[in-house]
């Protein structure tokens, strides 16, 4: 019972979500209150307890009964439970305040508990607030609200030869147009169109250099997939993109780094040499150190090491010591103080033993952070892989939803493996980067077998012992589909036997340069300052398409552009 969780659980860090994206004020724990709430507004004199349905025994919910073993112990261990929590809702009562109890099966109704909530929020306001209060009730057979019209849009120019994009900003074009290339055909989906000819420039578009600079610090940086992403925002909406550091313990990573965004400080080690102070400590030596040249930071840029969470990390999974590294970035934001945070993760990070997610959430929205989080379908964004993450957003005096951003951003054709590569299928090897892997006489067998018999998925007796009957590794060995999004590139994309790897139509796995067109990586990006094979499989695979970095940067820069970027 001391490892159950008294606060930050997700029940409450759902409720606080709601109470913020509806404006309303609110102190988490009032220790000296009866009862110590979940949630107060003290001048209102409300208060919220966001209740678990086991522990503090609801009756009639399948959540909630007598264990068989020692039920006597149970049975007594409930009623005190409940006789607690009467008698502390009598005594806030009697301070004044309304209480009410949510409990965590009408968290889990969302509409159910967010009427419940809002009603409670709104029966509680003055009588002259309460008709504006009821503007943010949520009735559950009323027309949903509608999204706000695409921020960006696609046309073709030149009679067809050339597409460009607009960004909106508050009602009017943003005067930020830019022009990209000629297009091999046309396509119906200009944005599709768009897409395909970033990822085939060969040089970088110039920038507008007059627009307020975007200062920004990425942790765990890579070789810079986030960084790519943030800086696609700034380029349009005019801004100039400038990275003041870039933290990663990979040399050969954050040589790629450097060569293609060339930050004002490169740091290369452990971040808890640089950022190693306990949450709501002074900064210490080493970290003033890293502020010196950090101030007025707009966004922070971090993915913590996945391996430790991912479901292919069958010794360490979700006990790695290298989960707890995500806890860096809230100590970051609290003595940095960036306007606007990104943190990209596997969606297992929920489940860390640790729970380095759930500290960081509370520490966030203790310092003042509005914040959410949710899972990530990079597909819907325009992705050419089925990739999915978990994402946190944090700002300060905003609150941005994730699912809300990614509805916006939604594509409405998914991109796929041929329209990624399919020119790249002549490319002729030369630099490690355009060249396939060899394969062994076995995996060479084994690939020959799917071509010849025009075969997707391995039979079973072509397999290694241990992925025959019963086995869920479908994928291992497998054929791409040139027609759909690839499965998750991952740094083993050069081998048969780490996924579905195998070219469409080509007798081999892919070549770093596909495995990178399907990272949305686009072909300037620099990759020559690698040496070796497995460095430069190992930065693309763990790399963060700049697909997801884009459109929440973008909303990022929106949200203060009434304010002065420096």
């Amino acid at each position: 019972m001391a490892r159950v969780r008294q606060s930050g659980t997700s029940g409450e860090l759902i409720v606080r979500r709601l109470l913020r994206a509806h404006g309303i004020r609110f102190q988490v724990k009032a220790k000296n209150l009866p009862g110590t709430p979940d949630l107060v507004n003290r001048g209102v004199k409300w208060a919220i307890f966001v209740h678990g349905c086991f522990w503090h025994a609801h009756r009639g919910c399948p959540r909630w009964k007598i264990p068989k073993s020692n039920s006597s112990f149970w049975r007594e261990k409930f009623r005190q439970n409940l006789a607690r929590d009467e008698r502390k809702r009598k005594e806030l009562k009697k301070l004044g305040y309304s209480v009410l109890t949510i409990w965590e099966c009408e968290i889990k109704q969302e509409t159910r508990g967010q009427n419940k909530i809002l009603n409670f929020i709104n029966r509680s306001q003055p009588v002259e607030e309460q008709n504006e209060a009821s503007k943010s009730h949520i009735d559950p057979d009323a027309t949903p609200k509608l999204l706000p019209p695409p921020r960006e849009t696609y046309h073709y120019t030149d009679s067809g030869r050339y597409v460009s994009r607009l960004v909106m900003l508050n009602d009017r074009e943003k005067a930020a147009k830019r022009l990209y290339t000629r297009t091999l055909e046309y396509d119906t989906d200009s944005g599709r169109v768009f897409d395909r000819a970033y990822l085939r420039l060969s040089k970088r578009s110039e920038s507008n250099t007059d627009g307020p600079s975007v200062r920004i610090a990425d942790l765990f940086s890579g070789c810079g997939g986030l960084s790519l992403g943030t800086q696609e925002a700034c380029s349009a909406l005019g801004h100039r993109f400038k990275p003041l550091l870039a933290i990663d313990n990979d040399v050969e990573s954050l040589s790629v780094y450097k060569s293609n965004f060339n930050p004002a400080t490169a740091h290369t080690g452990d971040i808890r040499r640089f950022i190693d102070g306990k949450l709501g400590d002074s900064p210490t030596v080493n970290e003033k150190m890293l502020l010196r040249n950090l101030k007025n930071l707009d966004i922070l840029l971090a993915g913590p090491p996945c391996q430790g969470h991912s479901d292919l990390n069958n010794h360490t999974r979700r006990k790695d010591r290298r989960n707890g590294l995500y806890e860096r970035t809230g100590r970051f934001a609290e003595i940095a103080r960036p306007t606007h945070i990104l943190i990209e993760n596997v969606p297992n990070v929920v489940h860390a033993h640790d729970r380095a997610l759930d500290r960081t959430i509370e520490h966030l929205l203790g310092i003042g952070y509005d914040v959410d989080t949710g899972i990530v379908d990079l597909s819907e964004l325009g992705v050419p892989q089925r990739r999915r993450r978990h994402v946190l957003v944090a700002s300060l005096g905003k609150f941005i939803s994730v699912k809300e951003v990614c509805a916006r951003y939604r594509v409405s054709n998914v991109r796929t493996v041929r329209w990624a590569i399919s020119d790249l299928e002549r490319e002729e090897p030369g630099f490690i980067f355009t060249e396939p892997g060899k394969h062994s006489k076995e995996n060479s067998r084994r690939i020959n077998y799917l071509f010849e018999h025009d075969f997707y998925d391995l039979p079973d007796r072509f397999r290694p012992p241990c992925h025959r009957n019963g086995h869920t590794y479908k994928s291992m060995y497998g054929r791409m589909k040139y027609d759909e999004p690839s499965q998750t590139i991952t740094s083993g994309f050069g081998c048969p036997g780490q996924g579905r790897f195998i070219h469409p139509t080509k007798r081999r796995a892919l070549t770093p340069h596909e495995a990178a067109r399907l990272q949305f990586f686009p072909d300037y990006f620099d990759f020559t300052a690698v040496k070796t094979r497995s460095a430069l499989a190992n930065m693309i695979g763990n790399a963060v398409p700049m697909k997801l970095a884009y459109v929440f940067c973008l909303e990022f820069l929106l949200a203060q552009s009434s304010k002065r970027l420096r």
